[in-house]
């Protein structure tokens, strides 16, 4: 039976299987040739190069590596689910020339606005993200006023293209937080549990091993908790139970309370300039928790009042048989 099973989704094993084994391996390719702790979190090292009287360093570190992976890695995810649906796949890559650069922008903007310990004096400051942070809820937000205005304007199904993205969130969010790991940050309150102590791997706990003790890596708990949340999307999508719009607002509630109600209260614990602040709230929190609440109130009052009659997710699938899309209706 588990053969017969493999053998039927042989396809899906292949794709998901190789993407695990990439992560695994870019992991691997970052830690093994480490000779010390904290680990180097430069990949590549240019040099420097001189600017008047200033010397500016090129070097591609490892935090961009891994946001750079996730972004493929869900972008094609997104691709094989264009073809699915029988969308054109220029409209994606159309999509992601404007929506990466903003989704930086806006996640850059989100951590100046509410870091706790600001210090920009110049805009090269503002700007200065190899010396300063970025914020996933900076890059969500953005990208979701993005996709409501090009889905207008393309007249493209707002809530399918929702859909489709949330995965690839899931996926970026899972392998980007590995970049916070070789940055030794996104790190929790020190650990008091043995048992914790007993199961973490030596090469994490070696590197969240700060200011003499070892510390909770949130950043292994946000990437797991995430990787639960994406195998059972993924696996649901594909049953008569989701309509079209679900898909989404299931993602906002999984990751709003994991990282609202799990996640963020421990990193409060833990650096004191980690955590963004918003009127001495920790904004992470408020905004995590805004997001679990928007994505009840989509599944719970919206759907039901304002977007009625949308066609569950598997009925948009292209029929193998006739090529024929299954509801040819993409608008709203």
């Amino acid at each position: 039976m588990i053969i017969d099973f493999i053998k039927k989704n042989r396809k899906a094993f292949y794709t998901y299987g190789g993407l695990i084994l990439a992560v695994i391996a870019l992991i691997m390719l970052a830690v093994i040739p480490q000779t010390g702790v904290p680990y180097n979190n430069i990949a590549i090292d240019f040099g420097t190069i001189t600017l008047g009287t200033n010397d500016i360093p090129i070097q591609i570190a490892w935090y961009a590596v891994f946001i750079l992976s996730g972004l493929i890695m869900g972008a094609y995810l997104a691709y094989l689910e264009f073809k699915k649906i029988g969308w054109n796949t220029d409209l994606l890559f159309d999509a992601l020339l404007w929506a990466v650069p903003l989704s930086i922008v806006g996640s850059r903007l989100y951590y100046v606005i509410f870091d706790p310990e600001p210090s920009y004096n110049t805009f090269l400051d503002l700007i200065n993200v190899h010396g300063g942070g970025l914020s996933i809820h900076g890059a969500v937000i953005t990208a979701t006023i993005f996709v409501i205005i090009y889905t207008r304007i393309k007249k493209m199904n707002v809530w399918l293209l929702a859909d489709i993205l949330a995965i690839g969130f899931l996926v970026g969010q899972i392998v980007g937080r590995w970049g916070n790991f070789m940055n030794a940050e996104a790190y929790g309150p020190v650990i008091e549990s043995q048992f914790i102590l007993n199961i973490l791997p030596n090469f994490i706990k070696d590197q969240m091993f700060i200011a003499g003790a070892y510390h909770h890596p949130t950043f292994l708990y946000e990437s797991l908790w995430n990787f639960v949340g994406l195998v059972g999307l993924l696996i649901i999508r594909r049953k008569r139970i989701l309509k079209v719009g679900d898909l989404f607002a299931f993602y906002l509630i999984w990751y709003g309370f994991g990282r609202g109600a799990i996640i963020e209260p421990l990193r409060v614990g833990g650096d004191p300039g980690d955590a963004l602040r918003m009127f001495g709230l920790p904004t992470n929190v408020v905004l995590s928790l805004t997001l679990f609440m928007l994505g009840g109130l989509i599944i719970i009052f919206a759907k039901k009042r304002f977007i009625k009659d949308q066609p569950y997710y598997v009925d948009m699938f292209v029929e193998e048989e006739t090529g024929a899309v299954a509801n040819e209706d993409h608008t709203v």
